[in-house]
């Protein structure tokens, strides 16, 4: 899944990646999890703003639910957009 946001003249794109249970019982599990992918670009001209960041929750765990991780990508993102000043 992934999401994409527009703030102070940067997009913000958020991309999850599930994390799958192991088990010898079977292939692939159901997510047990997510990890927030952020990425930052610029919107007119569109030009990323540093590398991907991939971000997981305390203790490092990763996000029980996509709303977790969808709203900690965007305000990660805002968090590094407003400390480098907004064009």
């Amino acid at each position: 899944m992934e999401k994409t946001y527009s703030y102070k003249g940067f997009e913000v794109s958020v991309k999850l990646e599930s994390v799958r249970a192991v088990s010898s019982e079977f292939t692939y599990g159901p997510p047990v999890g997510y990890v927030a992918v952020v990425s930052i670009c610029t919107e007119d001209p569109r030009r990323p703003v540093g590398a991907p960041i991939a971000l997981v929750s305390e203790g490092n765990r990763v996000f029980d639910t996509v709303d977790d991780a969808l709203a900690t990508g965007l305000n990660a993102a805002k968090r590094v957009i407003d400390e480098k000043g907004a064009p």
